[in-house]
């Protein structure tokens, strides 16, 4: 068995960014090529044109519509491992609330607050493939919107998992 240069054609990648939040700073004489880095790379600190359009790609964005999570209605998921759901509970009352997941299954779930058309973390929790489920307990609030994010992991023997809140 011979073993040769992948093809490019194989690869998914980008080319260099010196600008990226994922580059390091190298003091001068480090780089040789290209020459205008000879006396060092400082990059300039946070997310780069690029590492922005990478983040679009690997993290996209909300479906336009979230399916409503009802209260005391258990919602079937069907999810490959790997794959994620989004739901959004609205609280019909600002207090605290319960979400969780059944099944016997590997599964991370986290909450979070919409605020400005960006999702800002309220809790998570991830069942570490113990023998449970993930549970949520947070207290939400009345008119605001929320999106709890289900991300399978490994399905068990049935290969079914649900979530509910209450």
């Amino acid at each position: 068995m011979s073993y040769g240069k992948i093809d490019a054609s194989e690869v998914e990648g980008s080319y260099w960014d010196p600008d990226s939040v994922m580059e390091y700073c190298f003091p001068a004489g480090l780089i040789n090529e290209p020459a205008k880095y000879h006396e060092g790379l400082n990059p300039p600190g946070g997310l780069s044109a690029a590492d922005k359009e990478w983040v679009r790609k690997f993290f996209p964005a909300l479906a336009p519509k979230v399916p409503v999570l009802q209260p005391f209605q258990s919602v079937p998921l069907s999810l490959v491992p790997g794959e994620q759901a989004d739901f959004s509970p609205l609280p019909q009352a600002s207090r605290k609330y319960e979400i969780g997941t059944f099944g016997t299954s590997d599964t991370v779930m986290v909450l979070f607050e919409e605020v400005d058309g960006e999702l800002r973390f309220v809790a998570g929790d991830d069942d570490g493939g113990e023998n449970r489920n993930a549970h949520l307990s947070a207290k939400l609030f009345q008119n605001r919107r929320y999106v709890v994010r289900v991300r399978l992991y490994w399905s068990g023997e049935s290969g079914q998992t649900a979530i509910m809140h209450w």
